[in-house]
């Protein structure tokens, strides 16, 4: 099956015909070319719900609609089915291993395809929960660890029975544990009113918590409790304090050496390794590179930018060429090199989903083959 990507081209990259962002099958302002072309053309694409809300919103005094009643027929709802079918499978499986969050991305895709996707909504929003609460219970657990071992320290610096009571080298240890006690409470304080702000009072209970175990008679502690309790998910529960042991998982990291020096940082430059220029980089500032440090990374940071422009751009072309998994490799490259850039990271999401959509649908399309 050939795709032609014409259409979706202009949909994703210049978003002005038949699509709207995080809404598939939506479609957009020039809703009226609602005719068998276009709709032959989105399910060609893989927007199998764009071609079927074009077909639905058809004149149907149209000559053509006898032909698009038959794609609907023949070829968008098998395609819908098949897909759905999919996701929904995949969900569940994911479901069934206690993979959460993959579980929930999914139903919301099966939701997509949907005629139903309330049904689907409520399983993604129950993953949500489950994960949420799973990410809550390993967080408050670790806090709860971090916070007695640091109150352990503070009754630790007591003078033995030989010194004298008020011995300054033990009041200064212990006042210095104290400092890093309110240093954290305070940080603890600020990133709850962050949390409930974002819409994550189950993360701001777990540092308003560590807040008033390091400064218990916090008035304003206790009020911002008070409030993040009212703002709690139902279905949400606060772990006991003998919570279950944190399980830690060591994510693998970048070997840095001891110390890192300017030359190791401008034969990285040299290399075009932009992120690990970037982490060797503040290294050396930290390591006393100071102003030298800071124009290095100045330097990084408008080549990142530059190499991150030109992949997208490279992505683009090879999208219009018809070469997907080529603009995805492309993409890939330029959501690594800048993760928060929204442009990048979403023409990637939905290049990957056409992608899998595609494959999948060609897959299913191998298996019903007729046997000669």
């Amino acid at each position: 099956m050939r795709i032609c990507y014409g259409l979706f081209v202009a949909a994703v990259l210049s978003g002005c015909v038949g699509f709207v962002p995080g809404k598939p099958g939506v479609v957009g302002p020039l809703s009226f070319l609602n005719t068998y072309e276009a709709s032959l053309n989105d399910y060609k694409q893989g927007r199998i719900m764009a071609a079927r809300k074009r077909i639905l919103a058809m004149d149907k005094t149209r000559e053509d609609y006898p032909q698009a009643l038959k794609l609907l027929k023949q070829k968008v709802e098998p395609a819908r089915s098949r897909l759905l079918k999919h996701y929904n499978a995949k969900a569940k499986a994911a479901e069934k291993k206690g993979k959460w969050s993959e579980a929930m991305t999914l139903y919301v895709r099966a939701s997509e395809l949907s005629t139903q996707p309330k049904r689907f909504k409520k399983k993604s929003y129950n993953m949500e929960l489950k994960m949420r609460q799973d990410r809550m219970d390993n967080l408050i657990a670790q806090k709860r660890i971090e916070d007695s071992q640091l109150l352990i320290w503070l009754n630790a610096y007591e003078p033995p029975k030989g010194v004298a009571p008020k011995d300054q080298v033990f009041e200064r240890s212990r006042e210095h544990v104290q400092d890093v006690i309110e240093d954290r409470g305070s940080f603890a304080y600020r990133e709850a009113k962050r949390y409930l702000n974002d819409e994550l009072p189950e993360i701001a209970y777990v540092e308003v918590e560590s807040y008033l175990r390091l400064i218990p008679d916090s008035e304003r502690g206790k009020r911002l409790l008070s409030d993040i309790k009212a703002e709690m998910p139902k279905g949400i529960q606060v772990a006991s304090v003998k919570s279950r042991a944190t399980k830690r998982v060591l994510s693998k990291r970048m070997t840095m050496p001891d110390t890192v020096k300017r030359k190791q940082v401008l034969e990285l430059i040299r290399k075009a390794d932009w992120i690990k220029a970037k982490k060797f980089a503040l290294a050396y500032r930290r390591a006393g590179g100071g102003k030298d440090a800071e124009r290095l990374l100045k330097k990084i940071k408008a080549n990142t930018e530059k190499a991150a422009a030109i992949a997208f751009s490279k992505g683009r072309l090879a999208f219009r060429k018809e070469n997907l998994d080529e603009a995805v490799k492309f993409w890939e490259k330029a959501a690594l090199l800048m993760p928060k850039h929204i442009e990048y990271v979403s023409a990637l999401q939905r290049a990957l989903q056409l992608q899998e959509q595609l494959r999948i649908l060609r897959t299913t399309a191998e298996t019903e083959k007729p046997k000669e």
